[in-house]
């Protein structure tokens, strides 16, 4: 017969856009990485795909909305137009790469 206690479990208090409840967080949970809203300085690709031109130098000075640079995946040429207006700071790719789902491409001061 097994003599172990059973521990009570630890209570935690969970608020969302609902309402605030008392549950208990599993450890996946709890060691979970927080979400943090990305910056919107950088911009990072959405699919995986080959440069086919950067459209910008580093130090220009970009609108919102204006063309940075074309890739090409599955067979579609698609572009990245700015999602702030500022200075180009850093060009992470050229012509040519083949890049990834998630890699930095490019930064803005």
């Amino acid at each position: 017969m097994s003599t172990q206690k059973e521990t009570a479990p630890e209570w935690a208090t969970l608020s969302t856009q609902h309402g605030t409840y008392q549950t208990t967080l599993s450890v996946k949970y709890r060691n979970r990485k927080p979400w943090q809203a990305k910056d919107p300085r950088q911009v990072f690709s959405f699919i995986p795909g080959t440069i086919t031109s950067v459209d910008v130098k580093e130090g220009d000075t970009v609108e919102k909305g204006d063309v940075l640079l074309t890739f090409k995946a599955m067979k579609m040429h698609n572009t990245y137009r700015s999602p702030v207006g500022g200075k180009v700071a850093k060009i992470h790719v050229t012509e040519g790469d083949v890049v990834h789902k998630g890699i930095l491409l490019l930064e803005f001061e």
